[in-house]
């Protein structure tokens, strides 16, 4: 099941913050339920809550006991949801107040949490770091340091979106403005940061493949992509689509297994992409990827800004974001790696090779 996480009405805009990170309107909670639980088949809603709670949402994950975790930057908080109930059980950072030590965050974008509870916040914004806690909420240490210098593991700018691996217990860091992918274990040690094309805005681990899924937006020169990055080499090994794109401005990525990647947008009409059902057609490479079967959705939204699996996702940005993650539940099952395309090299010829294209994609408006 997804969860997804909205603004509403609530569109980030440069007169939402003062200079010191503090929102101006402090009365702007959304009065519509904002956390809904959606059908990744159907697409229709068949729970939601969350109304008066937040101001500008960011992040959601889903953890392994079905609890629900989100960051907003307004409020600077995150706050934990457990299982089927509507008020939060944990609540970390000080309202309103921006800041940066063990009570304090700035516009925290992400959370994900272990197998044995320990919970990591990207913090996010403008701090720049990866921040632990105790299932209670006690601070345990902070991670990573501000650079705008690639190629040093734990050098960021901008912690836009963590996922996670509990069988390889790392903790995976999308460096947005660096375009980077930092892998961090649980100590807090990071020991890779490998760089891809474009910022990276969301990200999610494949245990099936070993691979990391990570999207990016168009620079202007080349397309908005989905890549399927090694997490110990930093080889991209593929990429949806592989020639012109059909994504506006992707900003959150999850995977769910047995079902497929969804991938959420911030540009309207703000789609939620579910990438799945692939199979082979041998022709020459199109110039756009093949998606089929567009469903209108039932989604009562304006805004989409974050989509998780129960258990996860999470993302949010200029007022309208999406942000995706899926939780892990042990890492088997399987992965179909055909939706992606081989990564064409300058040599590779395109007209001889199979083309691999997505079947069945299904976009939730």
């Amino acid at each position: 099941q997804l969860v997804i996480f909205e603004r509403a009405g609530n569109a980030w805009t440069h007169q939402w913050f003062d200079a010191e990170n503090v929102v101006l309107n402090k009365t702007a909670f959304i009065k519509e339920n904002v956390i809904l639980f959606v059908d990744p088949k159907s697409g229709n809603v068949t729970r939601s809550f969350g109304s008066k709670h937040f101001i500008m949402p960011h992040g959601v994950f889903v953890d392994h006991h079905d609890n629900v975790f989100v960051t907003d930057v307004a409020l600077h908080q995150v706050f934990k949801f457990e299982a089927n109930k509507t008020e939060p059980s944990l609540v970390l950072g000080t309202k309103f107040v921006p800041g940066k030590d063990s009570t304090h965050f700035c516009k925290p974008t992400s959370v994900v949490v272990t197998a044995e509870d320990f919970i990591f916040v990207g913090d996010g914004y403008c701090n720049d770091r990866v921040v632990k806690f105790t299932k209670t909420g006690k601070y345990v240490g902070e991670y990573g340091k501000k650079s705008v210098k690639k190629g040093v593991p734990g050098g960021m700018n901008l912690v836009h979106d963590l996922a996670i691996s509990h069988l390889n217990r790392v903790v995976y860091v999308a460096d947005r403005e660096n375009g980077q992918i930092h892998l961090m274990n649980y100590k807090g040690n990071f020991t890779a940061a490998h760089s891809v094309p474009g910022n990276v805005y969301a990200l999610d681990y494949i245990p099936e493949i070993r691979s990391i899924a990570a999207v990016n937006i168009s620079d202007g020169e080349s397309p908005s992509k989905v890549m399927l990055v090694d997490p110990d080499s930093g080889e991209i090994t593929g990429v949806y689509p592989s020639n012109k794109s059909n994504f506006t401005m992707p900003h959150a990525l999850t995977y769910i297994r047995r079902v497929g990647i969804f991938l959420g947008e911030i540009a309207a009409p703000f789609p939620v992409w579910k990438l799945s059902e692939v199979h082979k057609r041998a022709a020459k490479r199109t110039e756009t990827p093949a998606l089929l079967n567009v469903l209108a959705s039932k989604i009562p939204i304006s805004f989409l800004v974050v989509i998780a699996v129960l258990a996860v996702i999470p993302i949010a940005y200029m007022g309208v974001v999406v942000v995706i993650r899926c939780n892990d539940k042990g890492d088997n099952n399987t992965f179909d790696r055909q939706g992606f395309q081989k990564l064409l090299r300058d040599y590779d010829s395109s007209d001889e090779e199979e083309d691999l294209v997505f079947k069945n994609s299904k976009v939730y408006r």
